[in-house]
């Protein structure tokens, strides 16, 4: 069976004067709570119009601007990221076992 993601987008929603985001998956309107993140501005910029769950699983450190090998470029936003992708896919592994 193929899966069709193209309808899924996962964006961020600011909890107002709290530290941090919520970050949801949003199935075509219908908003599911995926998981909290304390407070990172880079990250929430690119999340908060929201991002197709495609695009997200595509970007690279070159994509994100970490262009430098070192501690700084990799462990920076490409690693919150990576962790993003880590859970949206347990995530919609549970979703699919349901």
């Amino acid at each position: 069976m193929k899966k069709n993601n193209r309808n899924i987008r996962v964006c961020a929603v600011n909890n107002g004067n709290r530290d941090g985001f919520n970050i949801y998956l949003d199935f075509s309107g219908q908003r599911e709570y995926l998981i909290y993140h304390r407070h990172n501005g880079l990250l929430y910029d690119l999340l908060k119009d929201g991002v197709a769950i495609d695009d997200v699983r595509r970007w690279t450190p070159a994509s994100l601007g970490c262009f430098h090998v070192g501690r700084t470029g990799f462990s920076g936003l490409y690693e919150v990221t990576k962790h993003l992708v880590s859970v949206i896919n347990d995530y919609m592994l549970e979703r699919e076992a349901c």
